[in-house]
């Protein structure tokens, strides 16, 4: 059935926040005309709507922020392959006998990776976010700048093996490493200007200084992602684009 004579049904947004995906999510749905209504929900224990889903007739729960799944509806909830890895869910989809979680931001890097970066050499820097890590595999190398061995190791033992990289631990270490990079991870916190080169691909998971545009070839910033999540919470919700 064509989705403009479909029944529209609600989306709970649900975040603690303010988020930039809702209005992302909002202007995708629209320019697609999908029978979808989102709107924001702020709530702080956003599990508390996910057994009442189905009975209001909604499509699904988005979360701004990725949770871990939440062991009391354990028995009714199911989980796509993608968020028993990361062992986050950022959408919850009613389901016939349950509810299906799924983790779209995990799904999204994969697929932007895919796209833009195949087999590249990446280098982590900033927070280290282990949920993250396996989705990082269409590199063909990662490695992470860490504050012990123990913590990078940790966070690229969830890569593949043929993709884990090295640990740099000392800024002379960093920037050895970087001088192999072609694409920095960005994450967050205090970005050292002189890892960065004009060969260099930036992709960044928060926002930058300016000054880092000047720095490097190419930026990827947080909104390019966002369009790869909305993309995949749509097809979650069984409306690939």
């Amino acid at each position: 059935m064509r989705p403009e004579y479909q029944k529209v049904r609600p989306l709970a947004f649900l975040h603690r926040v303010p988020s930039p995906l809702f209005d992302r999510l909002v202007a995708e749905v629209a320019t697609a005309r999908l029978p979808l209504f989102p709107y924001p929900v702020e709530a702080q224990d956003p599990f508390a709507l996910f057994p009442c889903l189905a009975l209001l007739g909604l499509a699904g729960a988005v979360l701004a922020e990725a949770l871990p799944p939440p062991k009391d509806l354990a028995p009714s909830l199911s989980l796509e392959a993608e968020a028993l890895e990361a062992g986050l869910l950022d959408l919850v989809v009613p389901r016939v006998g349950g509810l299906m979680g799924q983790y779209t931001e995990g799904v999204a890097l994969e697929r932007f990776l895919s796209t833009h970066f195949p087999g590249a050499k990446g280098l982590w820097l900033g927070p280290l976010r282990p949920s993250l890590a396996p989705f990082l595999r269409p590199l063909a190398q990662v490695s992470v700048v860490a504050k012990s061995f123990a913590e990078g190791d940790s966070f690229l033992a969830r890569l593949p093996e043929r993709a884990r990289g090295h640990v740099a631990l000392r800024p002379e270490e960093a920037r050895a490493l970087s001088l192999k990079t072609d694409l920095i991870l960005y994450a967050g916190g205090r970005l050292s200007l002189d890892l960065l080169h004009p060969f260099h691909a930036l992709v960044a998971f928060s926002p930058l200084d300016w000054g880092v545009w000047e720095r490097v070839q190419i930026v990827h910033p947080p909104e390019d992602l966002l369009g790869f999540r909305v993309r995949a919470v749509l097809e979650g919700l069984g409306y690939p684009l």
